[in-house]
């Protein structure tokens, strides 16, 4: 119980991290911790001495958003970058994950077996690097997929299972609080995020989001007034 608890304080403090992402698709927040005391945070965005991503500086988020909404879907430059795949290779943001382990690297603070927290499940090459470094366990607070592609969920899952290394909350979603304090007897201590988890109620079949779908009516709409 008392795990959770620093669990939700942490990750409050990854929220409030958040709040300084900079991104036009999504804000992120990331918290290093090593033996209970914070060791670095990160947020996304763009890399230091570049325009913000919300000011136009990622080509390819900018594509995304406008190509997202269909109301500004005809305003598209790049077809590819707005409606094709993800293409987070090209990405000029730096995630908020890869943010946090990087500075850690920049000063020079040891990483290794370290907890990290974010505000949403890493990515493919976050946990990929998180991984590498010597993260022990990973806690994030929004369940999302990884890919709409069964293989890579799949790969994804071995990853998730190679950080684990056999043991479950090595790799997790936020636990709720009250769940424990029924069964513990224990007091809810502040902060308390149960309302922001949200759990997924059945696993999805591999098809498309509910994103991808907009993106795929905005890029229809678009050819039709082109």
């Amino acid at each position: 119980m008392a795990q959770v608890q620093w669990d939700h304080y942490y990750m409050d403090v990854a929220r409030t991290v958040q709040s300084r992402g900079n991104c036009l698709q999504n804000q992120v927040g990331a918290v290093i911790v090593l033996d209970n005391r914070i060791v670095s945070t990160g947020f996304n965005g763009t890399p230091s001495g570049f325009k913000n991503c919300q000011n136009g500086g990622c080509i390819r988020c900018r594509e995304r958003s406008v190509g997202g909404d269909r109301r500004t879907a005809e305003k598209v430059k790049v077809r590819k970058l707005a409606f094709g795949p993800k293409q987070l290779d090209v990405c000029l943001c730096v995630h908020a994950e890869a943010n946090a382990m990087l500075s850690a690297a920049r000063f020079g603070i040891r990483i290794e077996g370290t907890t990290l927290y974010t505000t949403h499940k890493p990515c493919f090459t976050c946990l990929k690097d998180a991984c590498q470094v010597g993260v022990q366990r990973v806690v994030y607070l929004t369940e999302w997929s990884p890919s709409e592609i069964k293989v890579l969920c799949d790969q994804y899952s071995e990853l998730e299972e190679h950080l684990r290394r056999g043991v479950v909350d090595n790799f997790e979603q936020l636990a709720r609080q009250a769940p424990l304090v029924k069964m513990t007897g224990a007091q809810l201590r502040e902060p308390v995020l149960d309302k922001q988890v949200v759990r997924k109620s059945t696993p999805q079949a591999p098809g498309w989001s509910k994103r991808t779908q907009r993106r795929r009516k905005a890029a229809t709409a678009a050819s039709k007034a082109a």
